[in-house]
C-alpha cells in the first residue's frame, strides 16, 4: 500500500509536466524538450523573487507563472513555428528544442553553480494520512493540483470557444486557416499556457527537493512517458497514464529494487506503443500526404 500511494502521488507530479506536452501536440505537433531546464529557470526565478523584499510568495508564484508563459510563447515564435508550419514531417524542432535546453543548462551552470539551494516558501509541512500511509503533505498538493489543472484543461477544451478552435486546428489546420481561426495563435496560446503550468510544477516541487540546475532533468523521462501511455492527445489520459506509470515504476522498485522500478516504466512505454501507439485514451493522428 506504500508503494501504491507514493506511486499515485509521483504519478500525479508527472502528470502536470505532461499536460505540457499534450498542449503543445495537440496545437503544432511539435514538443518542448527544453521543459526540463525551463523547470529549473523557473525555480531560479522564484527564488530570486523570494529574496526580493518587496515580494510576497504568492505575487512571485504568480509572477514565475506569467514569466514562464512569456517565455513559452517565445520559444515558439523563435525556434517553434517555422519548422511547425512545414507540416507533420519536418522534425527539426526537435533539435531546436534539444538545443535550447543545452543552452539553458549551461547558463545556470555557469550562473548559479551546482549546489542545490533551499527555495524558502511554497512548502506545506507534515504529512497527511491516506489511507493509512503517511504522505508528505506537500507531495500530495502537487496530486492534486494536478488533477484539478486537469479538470480546468478538459473543460476549457470541450467547453470554451478557444478549445473549440485548439480541436479544429489540431484536426485540419489549413481547413481551420480558411475558417477564420489562425493556428499560429492557437499554438502560440498553447505554448503559453503549456510553459506556465511547467512553471507552476516547478515551484511546488523545489519548494520539497530544493532549487538546482538539474531541477527538472530527471522529472523529464517520466513526464514524456506518462504522456506516451495516457495519449499525447488526451487531457484525461495523462491522469490515467501518471497513475499507470507511477504505480508500476514504485511497486516493481519496492518489489525488486530502485533500478527494477525505472526499468518497468520504460517498458511499459515500449509495452504501449506495440499495442496501442496512440496511447490508452489518445485517438489515432491521421496525417494527410
Amino acid at each position: 500500500m506504500d508503494a501504491i500511494i507514493s506511486g499515485l502521488v509521483l504519478g500525479g507530479l508527472y502528470a502536470l509536466i505532461a499536460q505540457g506536452f499534450v498542449l503543445t501536440f495537440v496545437a503544432t505537433r511539435t514538443l518542448n524538450f527544453a521543459a526540463g531546464e525551463l523547470m529549473a529557470l523557473a525555480a531560479f526565478l522564484a527564488l530570486w523573487l523570494g529574496a526580493a523584499g518587496w515580494s510576497t510568495p504568492a505575487l512571485s508564484f504568480a509572477l514565475v507563472v506569467v514569466a514562464l508563459a512569456a517565455l513559452g510563447s517565445l520559444v515558439y515564435l523563435l525556434v517553434i513555428r517555422r519548422f511547425s508550419d512545414q507540416g507533420g514531417h519536418d522534425t527539426r524542432w526537435l533539435l531546436t528544442t534539444i538545443g535550447l535546453s543545452i543552452i539553458v543548462l549551461n547558463l545556470l551552470q555557469n550562473s548559479q553553480g551546482e549546489l542545490p539551494r533551499v527555495l524558502g516558501y511554497g512548502k506545506i509541512d507534515g504529512y497527511a494520512d491516506v489511507l493509512g500511509v503517511r504522505v508528505p503533505a506537500q507531495s500530495l498538493l502537487i496530486a492534486i493540483v494536478a488533477l484539478a489543472i486537469s479538470l480546468i484543461l478538459w473543460l476549457v477544451s470541450t467547453r470554451t470557444m478557444w478549445g473549440l478552435r485548439m480541436r479544429a486546428v489540431s484536426e485540419d489546420p489549413s481547413t481551420a486557416a480558411l475558417m477564420g481561426v489562425s493556428p499560429r495563435r492557437i499554438a502560440l496560446g498553447a505554448y503559453g499556457l503549456a510553459t506556465a503550468i511547467t512553471g507552476a510544477a516547478a515551484m511546488l516541487w523545489s519548494a520539497e527537493v530544493g532549487v538546482s540546475v538539474h531541477l527538472g532533468a530527471p522529472l523529464l523521462i517520466g513526464s514524456f512517458a506518462v504522456a506516451v501511455i495516457g495519449g499525447l492527445t488526451s487531457i484525461p489520459g495523462v491522469i490515467v497514464g501518471g497513475i499507470v506509470y507511477g504505480v508500476a515504476t514504485q511497486v516493481s522498485g519496492y518489489q525488486l529494487g530502485p533500478i527494477w522500478g525505472e526499468i518497468s516504466g520504460l517498458c511499459l512505454v515500449v509495452l504501449v506503443l506495440v499495442v496501442k501507439p496512440e496511447g490508452l485514451l489518445g485517438r489515432r493522428m491521421e496525417i494527410k500526404v
